[in-house]
């Protein structure tokens, strides 16, 4: 399985949208995830590890949980990285929130 920038852009931006779910989101990003044989794009695989692994928290819907969802405002950050609007800086945002 491959991910890739535009693939995670695509996601992301239906989920603040409104069009998918972010329950969804979350199901997509954890499976990959899980995928052994997981590829990333090249040159931009911590960045697409560390968004998955943000979006990957919305799976889980239970209210205890929710204490773990991205802010919004990180989403927005993974985004703008994505496309290339700003360097992504790893110290910018929580990456184990458990």
């Amino acid at each position: 399985m491959k991910v890739d920038r535009q693939t995670v852009i695509e996601q992301v931006e239906k989920m603040l949208a409104g069009d998918i779910p972010r329950e969804d989101v979350g199901w997509w990003a954890y499976d990959f995830l899980l995928e052994k044989e997981a590829e990333y794009e090249p040159g931009y695989e911590k960045l697409l590890q560390d968004v998955l692994q943000s979006l990957h928290y919305f799976h889980d819907t239970e209210p205890l949980m929710r204490q773990f969802y991205p802010d919004p405002e990180e989403i927005l950050y993974y985004l703008r990285c994505l496309k290339g609007e700003e360097l992504y800086r790893r110290n910018r945002v929580i990456h184990w929130r458990v």
